[in-house]
């Protein structure tokens, strides 16, 4: 597997495993740091010693560093603790409509409690910019919360541009930074934010584990979420996880160390993967590129439906979306606010390098993007293909099909995956005998059309187009053989079609299509 999906997790740097080990056994390594004895004195000194860690990388102080259990619940306490420590539960917050989901989410659960938010629009290029989010601002405004690096396109808000204004206005700042930790050189000594929220598995530490940023001064006051003891000041009571902390501390010193020539690497490998892709027709890059973080690449894919793209990647690890909305199928949010249409946002790769990828990794990432886009587009009734007759879709392209073993990791039924990997019958008749028909799905966005030759008492030939997720693309391969094969032909029902590619329920208005396409056939037959 190639993995470019450090944007959802990094893996475990082998130099954090070995230093949170220390901690997960032996004599004194399982003392709590709220107790007073050997062992937890030597836990909490642990524990500080990550609070400096994570403090350095910021331009923090370690005084200003809260242990959470990640950036989601760092986002939740910013938000709610400021509001709720103010007494502004009717107050006014500024963020924007491609935040991450816990500040969204957050922020529409404030408002069900009479609570007043406005969502700025980002610009065509996926930015937030300054100048809108100021002109948002009303005399009531309590709080702004802006991501710094986008989680999808890796954009970069202008954070430090818009921190000593809201400054000036009295309005707290809170930034998501869980995403720009490790991928930009933050100071919180020369940039005035109030609040900023960390997670140290965006940076090779563990997973279950982040921070929150509190500015001392001037003091960013929070009422607590979570009650019962009083740790971290206060502010978030728990016992403390030695072990994920000293993950974290031992992660952020990494970064730190590497925050100089990493970039620039990754930079590099980026714009390869860029220059390969870009050489397909109908590629779009989702958000700007001259202003987004080094490791970042979003690309939409005209002419392919997005979860046929995905499942012909079977070896390349990369995300449509957040891997936090992925499991709604619903296309990202994200590029819908770009302006993508559905079907585009859809049919778009996020692309996110890290430190173990390297030019080999980026070439055969490319190659089976390549493949993988022009087998769909050469299967597809609405991307113009050479019009050349064929037994199969390899004659449009011939790298796509030939010895394509690919694992069906997405637990498609067999007969369904057998079809989609290695169609047969996809293609075009090109003769004036040929008859035609098609059907589509408006709700899933799908096309299927077929075409036969017609001789006396039989079907000469049959060929498949189709546009639409694999169960799409197996209905039409199956159609066809059972065109070209079954005497006399008899239509099928799309209760035959489910069971005989053992289609399941929430993919059972491919086999309605599929019905729908033979009888119009069918009518031109007879």
């Amino acid at each position: 597997m190639i993995y470019l999906d450090h944007a959802a997790t990094t893996p475990l740097d082998p130099q954090v495993r070995e230093a949170m080990l220390a901690w997960l056994g032996g004599d004194t390594g399982y003392g709590n740091p709220a107790s007073d004895h050997t062992a937890g004195l030597s836990a909490r000194r642990a524990v500080e010693q990550a609070r400096a860690d994570v403090a350095a990388l910021i331009g923090a102080t370690p005084e200003e560093i809260v242990w959470t259990s990640g950036a989601t619940e760092s986002n939740n306490l910013a938000i709610k603790g400021a509001l709720e420590f103010r007494g502004q539960a009717q107050a006014h917050i500024v963020t924007s409509r491609i935040e991450h989901k816990a500040v969204l989410d957050t922020c529409r659960h404030l408002e069900t409690r009479g609570l007043r938010v406005t969502y700025v629009e980002p610009d065509a290029q996926g930015r937030t910019s300054a100048a809108s989010v100021l002109a948002a601002l009303r005399p009531d405004t309590a709080l702004v919360s802006l991501m710094w690096v986008n989680n999808e396109t890796g954009v970069i808000n202008p954070v430090e541009a818009l921190a000593p204004v809201l400054r000036a206005r009295g309005v707290l700042f809170h930034v998501d930074a869980a995403q720009a930790a490790a991928a930009l050189n933050i100071d919180l000594s020369r940039v005035p934010i109030d609040l900023l929220s960390l997670s140290a598995h965006k940076c090779y530490g563990p997973k279950g584990i982040g921070a929150l940023f509190v500015r001392k001064r001037p003091r960013a006051r929070l009422a607590p979420q979570l009650h019962g003891g009083g740790h971290e000041q206060g502010m978030r009571s728990g016992t403390l996880a030695t072990h994920q902390i000293v993950g974290m501390g031992a992660a952020c010193r990494l970064a730190g160390a590497m925050r100089d020539g990493e970039p620039s690497r990754l930079r590099t490998l980026r714009d390869r993967l860029w220059q390969r892709l870009s050489a397909l027709d109908g590629v779009h890059r989702n958000g700007e590129a001259d202003d987004t973080a080094p490791a970042w690449l979003n690309l939409g894919f005209e002419g392919v439906e997005g979860e046929s793209l995905r499942a012909r990647l079977p070896q390349l690890a990369v995300s449509s979306g957040s891997a936090c909305s992925s499991a709604t199928r619903e296309p990202s949010y994200v590029l819908r606010a770009l302006g993508r249409d559905d079907e585009l946002a859809g049919a778009s790769l996020r692309f996110s390098l890290g430190r173990g990828s390297g030019a080999d990794d980026i070439d055969a990432a490319a190659d089976q993007v390549i493949a993988a886009v022009e087998a769909l587009r050469a299967l597809s009734p609405r991307w113009p293909a050479p019009q050349v007759e064929s037994g199969s879709a390899l004659a449009a392209a011939p790298a796509v099909f030939a010895a394509a073993a690919l694992e069906n990791v997405h637990a498609y039924a067999a007969p369904v995956w057998s079809r989609f990997v290695a169609p047969q019958l996809g293609g075009v008749l090109t003769d004036a005998a040929v008859i035609e028909a098609e059907a589509g799905s408006p709700a899933a966005r799908s096309l299927l059309r077929l075409r036969a030759r017609i001789e006396p008492g039989r079907v000469a030939a049959a060929r498949f187009q189709a546009y639409g997720c694999p169960v799409t693309i197996a209905v039409g391969q199956w159609l066809a053989e059972q065109l070209e094969t079954m005497t006399p032909f008899v239509p099928p029902t799309a209760a035959q079609i489910r069971h005989a590619l053992e289609i399941s329920e929430d993919k059972a208005h491919c086999a309605l299509m599929g019905e729908d396409v033979i009888r119009a056939l069918w009518k031109q037959m007879t």
